[in-house]
Order: C-alpha cells, then sequence, then structure tokens
C-alpha cells in the first residue's frame, strides 16, 4: 500500500540530506580557512564527522543504502576530510613554506582520495583497509584546533600530515567498530 511508502519517505532521504549537510560544512570550513577562521574551520570539519557518522548508521538501520549514498558519502568525504584539513592545516602553518606546504597539502588529499577509491571497490565488511579519510581529516582538524591555540611548530603538523597520508594508504587493516 502507499501509506507506508510515504511514511518511510522522511527516512529514506535523511542519510542523503546529513550527507549534504557534511559537503555544506565542508565547503563553509575550507571558506573559513581561506579567511584565516582556522579555528572555526577546524570545529565545521569536527561537525561534519558527526554528519559522517550517523549518515552511514541511519542508510543502515532503515535499509536505505544504495549505491548512490555511497558515491555521494565519499565526494563528501573528501571536501570536509581531505580537502577542508590540508587547507587549513596548509593556511595555518605552511603558507610561508610555499612549495612544501603544498606539496604536504596535496600528498594529504591525494591520499584521502585513493583511500576512498580504494574501500569503494573492495568490499571488506570486518576491517578497514589504511586509516579512514574521516579519521585522519577529523585528527588533522584537531591538531589544527590546538595549534590554533597553542604555540605547535609547523614541523610537527607537517609529520603529522605525512604520517596520516601514509596511514591512508597503507595495506594494514583496521577493525572496523
Amino acid at each position: 500500500m502507499n501509506s507506508n511508502k510515504e511514511f518511510r519517505f522522511p527516512v529514506t532521504v535523511l542519510p542523503n540530506i546529513l550527507t549534504y549537510c557534511n559537503v555544506a560544512v565542508g565547503t563553509v570550513a575550507i571558506i573559513l580557512a581561506a579567511g584565516n577562521l582556522y579555528y572555526m574551520a577546524g570545529m565545521l570539519i569536527i561537525i561534519g564527522a558527526v554528519l559522517d557518522r550517523f549518515d552511514g548508521k541511519l542508510a543502515r538501520k532503515y535499509e536505505v543504502a544504495n549505491e548512490l549514498g555511497k558515491q555521494l558519502d565519499s565526494f563528501a568525504d573528501i571536501v570536509t576530510f581531505g580537502i577542508a584539513p590540508a587547507l587549513t592545516a596548509y593556511m595555518l602553518s605552511f603558507a610561508d613554506l610555499q612549495v612544501l606546504g603544498m606539496v604536504l597539502a596535496v600528498t594529504f588529499v591525494i591520499s584521502g582520495v585513493y583511500r576512498l577509491a580504494r574501500f569503494n571497490i573492495l568490499n571488506n565488511d570486518k576491517a578497514f583497509i589504511g586509516l579512514p579519510i574521516t579519521a585522519a581529516g577529523f585528527l588533522l582538524a584537531v591538531l589544527v584546533l590546538y595549534q590554533n591555540k597553542f604555540d605547535v611548530h609547523p614541523y610537527i603538523t607537517a609529520v603529522t600530515m605525512i604520517i596520516l597520508s601514509y596511514s591512508m594508504v597503507c595495506k594494514r587493516q583496521i577493525k572496523k567498530m
């Protein structure tokens, strides 16, 4: 009957709405970082992590997970957990280093894109292969918040970005929670 379908309508689109909100906060984080508002950019990336956590959970819970939602989630992750934290870290820590800073930021984003592409073609329900981009972006955002508040040497951020980039592309299995 049609009434059951009507009742499920808001639930079926809610995961994608959360994903779109994730893209929105990631985009605003990029804009804020470009305006030297690093703390707010970092906070928005963390809010994006909360949104990302719930979109997939809701999609699975209400059995509305599909290929479109998976692809939307990956594109959102590139914006919010790849480009936004890399640009924020670059603007805060590496703008004076220019080329080296750009290499670090681009490496972080490319590593995240590779990680997402590999995740999308592998169907491993038991473990992640490499650190998820959401975790890497979240950790970099936390470092940005800390660095914005305290005097953290840019080399610490650089080494952290290298470690996070490697962690995303490595083949180490990380058990899903």
